[in-house]
């Protein structure tokens, strides 16, 4: 469990940490001027991103940037990364920046601590991502990325501020009520990621294959999210316990019958592939091969979930991709 008054993993390759002391002058809109920039983050006891946010000619390096991104996007992804591979080498550097982006948004959102700290850092984040989108040189990688891949093709806005709203709601609760409260956030985010990735929702199967991956990414991270004290799988079926713990039997249970739910949902995919680009089509078939291999793991092994979940072979993720790039239309 990481403890309260540290950084996480991230949060200190970033150099971002959760602040020690409550926000002063927090402000309920957007940036306005350099003032905000200047002290936004300087109170924070673990925090250096304004040392990066505050001084312009921090760092510009182009290479650095997507070389942070990109290895922040593998271990995110872990057995889905290779389908990055069937990506255009621009596309590719789209999506590493746009989950760089989103990961910290959400490593902000699973942080110890009051609320109102949570959802002030995911405030400075998304507004500096908005000062750097409208010309601000900010010297972050991330941003210096986001940025970048905004003049070469604008990032949708109202997928921005989806994907935002989807970690304000994760801050606000540990665990969703219900199955369908725990769908519908899914939804949303796989929703926001993809239209930010595509301009534009394309279609149901594509929203729905979306965020079936973001539920199993989920089921893989059970133990990691409950050593955290926070649950993935619905109230409904797993309550918590006291001091913030989960029955293991009820957690396994639940995660069988959250297996059940995301097939259902991967086998109406292929219907909505035809619309996707050819590069993301291929993506797309080596992740729902790959989801439709770790459910029956998940399913069928009698491994502990908590302590050792499914992971795609070496073997598995070649195949995957040799038949995604061939057979994917």
């Amino acid at each position: 469990m990481t403890p309260p008054d540290r950084p996480s993993p991230l949060q200190s390759l970033l150099g971002t940490g959760p602040r020690t002391e409550a926000p002063q002058g927090e402000r309920p809109g957007g940036p306005e001027g350099e003032a905000w920039r200047a002290d936004s983050l300087s109170r924070s006891r673990h925090s250096r991103l304004d040392a990066e946010v505050s001084r312009p000619t921090a760092d510009f390096d182009e290479d650095k940037a997507a070389s942070l991104c990109a290895d922040l996007t593998r271990g995110l992804l872990g057995d889905f990364a290779p389908a990055l591979l069937l990506l255009p080498a621009t596309e590719r550097r789209r999506a590493q920046s746009l989950v760089a982006y989103a990961h910290t948004l959400f490593d902000f959102a699973r942080q110890h601590g009051v609320e109102g700290e949570r959802l002030a850092q995911i405030n400075r984040w998304e507004w500096t991502l908005e000062a750097a989108l409208a010309g601000q040189p900010v010297g972050q990688p991330i941003f210096l990325r986001m940025a970048r891949e905004n003049e070469r093709r604008r990032w949708p806005v109202d997928a921005l501020d989806e994907l935002a709203g989807c970690a304000r709601r994760r801050a606000l609760r540990r665990q969703p009520a219900t199955v369908a409260e725990a769908e519908v956030d899914a939804l949303s985010l796989g929703r926001a990621i993809a239209a930010a990735l595509l301009e534009k929702s394309l279609n149901a199967e594509i929203d729905g294959l979306a965020s079936a991956l973001v539920r199993l990414w989920a089921l893989q991270h059970l133990g990691d999210e409950v050593d955290r004290r926070r649950c993935p799988l619905p109230a409904a079926e797993v309550p918590e316990g006291d001091a913030g713990r989960w029955d293991r039997s009820q957690l396994l249970a639940s995660a069988r019958r959250e297996c059940d739910r995301l097939r259902g949902r991967l086998l109406k995919a292929p219907r909505g592939l035809a619309d996707l680009p050819p590069g993301y089509r291929r993506a797309a078939v080596f992740a729902l091969l790959g989801a439709l291999r770790l459910l029956t793991e998940i399913e069928d092994s009698g491994r502990d979930l908590l302590v050792s979940p499914p992971r795609l072979g070496v073997g598995s993720r070649l195949g995957f991709l040799l038949r995604a790039r061939w057979f994917g239309w």
